[in-house]
């Protein structure tokens, strides 16, 4: 039986991991390397983990899956919310390898929770809510993992503060040793024809730890670095242990992948876009007295970002900006700080949600938005300004801020195009990332990043595999997220549907092994197919706050 396990590790780099392998440290990722195709691994836009990691399983872009980052405005009001399994509204490497008759083993994948009914076993991923117990498929494999490892979780329950590094680096060890367990345990025990496994770890420790390895950084301390650094490095030395445990266990008939949702590089500073659009005039504040004290106390630099600031500086190092996402936390910030429910939406032209290495605008459309202010018929005047704005911009130290801007029809054209951000914006610089939140943690347009995160996502990741036919040695380019899905399939003997976006790369095998079994494709009504419903979301403080702690809620 022909099959494939893909070893995910979030946020993975070779900026990183090839520095390693060079001085020796990472003995199994090399070996796979020289014995199969590697190279950097383009993702898509954004780069986000939830976006990225739908398009590894679909092989499709986000305009045909409709996940474009974690989290969305939520259904009839301005508040925030996030996504799950239900929202990924097309079939899975998990389904279409279901249906043709395969078991497989599926964990941690982000975007899986709830869980669906697979063939085979599932555990959820990121966006699980604490402590829940609907997490698996079946619903009795909880209790099966928690025989194998009773410390068995999801994603680390802490998260780094600036003097907690000991602690943050323990905690993600004991996840990732508990996780490798549980993983290789079910690998023996099903007759699994598709595995797979994300590893999130690696991206909440570069998210909080890069200052501590880069001596650019502007963070960087080179005493923490003399303490700290191969402890750090010990991480990755145990990841790559790991995957030669799990590579032996699945066995030599196993094509093996390895690969990144996103690459990840330094983070300096944050653009703070609903700021910005403040600034311009887009977004207005509500005139009632409460509303416009808190404004006042705004300006003058009452914000939640220099509170928890404030907080650092006194030791109180457990006081968290995360607090704002719990519902104690969030009612009483709401009350104390400018907010969004200050704002004057009737009279608001456009605001921001999405974040990071791109940001996302949108319109404040009649129709479409609560309470949208813009008619339809000056949607693309109320664009074209906002781009004139963002493209004027300039750094402090000269030059322009913003890169590029993109209206989502430059980047999308599938059946979820609809639901993109209006416009997108890549900043000048890529120590620079566009905060994610749609509150108003500071005051400011442009300043340092927040002690809590030291590194943002880039747009190349890492991929490397070696299988059947698969060429020895080679380095592969400008291989995109989106052309796994039909290796994969290739891997495991199955029909590739025709209505992927993603290629089928030829250039990775050797001539003969393509001419002794060529690919084959299918229609996509010949797939058995599963029935997806409309996007959901879920306001769920416990994700909020977990988030928020590792790094993805900026």
């Amino acid at each position: 039986m022909k099959k494939a396990i893909v070893i995910g590790l979030d946020g993975g780099t070779f900026d990183i991991l090839g520095p390693l392998m060079d001085r020796g440290d990472l003995p199994v990722i090399k070996q796979l390397m020289e014995g199969g195709v590697s190279g950097k691994l383009r993702t898509v836009i954004p780069p986000g983990t939830g976006p990225a990691w739908s398009s590894i399983v679909t092989g499709l872009d986000p305009s045909n899956h409709g996940v474009y980052d974690l989290i969305v405005r939520a259904d009839d009001s301005y508040n925030l919310a996030f996504l799950n399994a239900s929202s990924l509204r097309a079939p899975t490497m998990w389904d279409l390898v279901g249906a043709y008759g395969g078991t497989v083993v599926v964990l941690n994948v982000p975007m899986t929770f709830p869980p669906r009914e697979v063939k085979g076993n599932m555990v959820s991923g990121l966006l699980t809510p604490l402590g829940s117990r609907e997490c698996t498929y079946p619903p009795d494999l909880l209790d099966t993992i928690l025989g194998i490892d009773k410390s068995y979780k999801i994603v680390p329950t802490q998260s780094y503060t600036p003097g907690r590094i000991d602690s943050f680096l323990e905690e993600l060890t004991d996840v990732v040793r508990s996780k490798s367990r549980v993983l290789m345990e079910l690998l023996k025990r099903n007759d699994w024809k598709f595995a797979m496994q994300v590893f999130n770890e690696t991206d909440f420790l570069q998210h909080a730890l890069w200052h501590v390895i880069d001596p650019e950084h502007p963070r960087h301390v080179k005493s923490e670095r003399e303490r700290y650094a191969e402890k750090i490095f010990d991480f990755y030395r145990l990841m790559d242990e790991i995957i030669g445990k799990v590579v032996e266990v699945a066995g030599d008939e196993a094509s093996v992948v390895i690969l990144s949702d996103h690459g990840h590089g330094p983070l300096h500073r944050f653009i703070h876009a609903n700021n910005l659009l403040l600034e311009s005039g887009f977004m207005k504040v509500k005139k009632n007295p409460a509303s416009r004290v808190k404004y006042l106390m705004f300006k003058a630099g009452l914000t939640p970002l220099n509170v928890y600031k404030a907080g650092n500086a006194l030791g109180l190092g457990r006081l968290r900006m995360g607090m704002r996402w719990t519902s104690k936390g969030y009612d009483m910030l709401r009350r104390l700080f400018f907010s969004f429910s200050d704002i004057d939406w009737p009279q608001t032209e456009a605001y921001g949600i999405s974040g990071g290495v791109f940001g996302g605008l949108y319109v404040n459309l009649k129709g479409r938005e609560p309470l949208g202010a813009v008619e339809p018929d000056r949607y693309e005047e109320t664009r074209s300004r906002l781009q004139k704005v963002l493209t004027r911009l300039t750094r402090p130290e000269g030059g322009p801020l913003v890169r590029q801007v993109l209206r989502r029809e430059d980047v999308y054209g599938g059946r979820f195009k609809d639901e993109a951000p209006d416009m997108l914006f890549l900043p000048h610089d890529p120590t620079l990332a566009v905060f994610g939140d749609f509150e108003f943690s500071s005051n400011s347009v442009l300043e340092p990043a927040s002690e809590a995160i030291s590194a943002q996502h880039r747009m190349q990741g890492i991929f490397i595999a070696r299988g059947e036919g698969i060429k020895a040695g080679d380095e592969v380019q400008n291989m995109s997220v989106l052309d796994v899905a039909p290796l994969l399939l290739y891997l495991m003997d199955l029909p590739i549907p025709d209505v992927l976006d993603g290629e089928f790369r030829k250039d990775l095998f050797e001539e003969t092994a393509l001419g002794a079994r060529p690919p084959s494709f299918c229609k996509a009504d010949e797939v058995p197919g599963i029935t997806l419903g409309e996007r959901k979301s879920a306001e769920d403080d416990s994700i909020k706050q977990r988030l928020k702690g590792l790094g993805y809620i900026s």
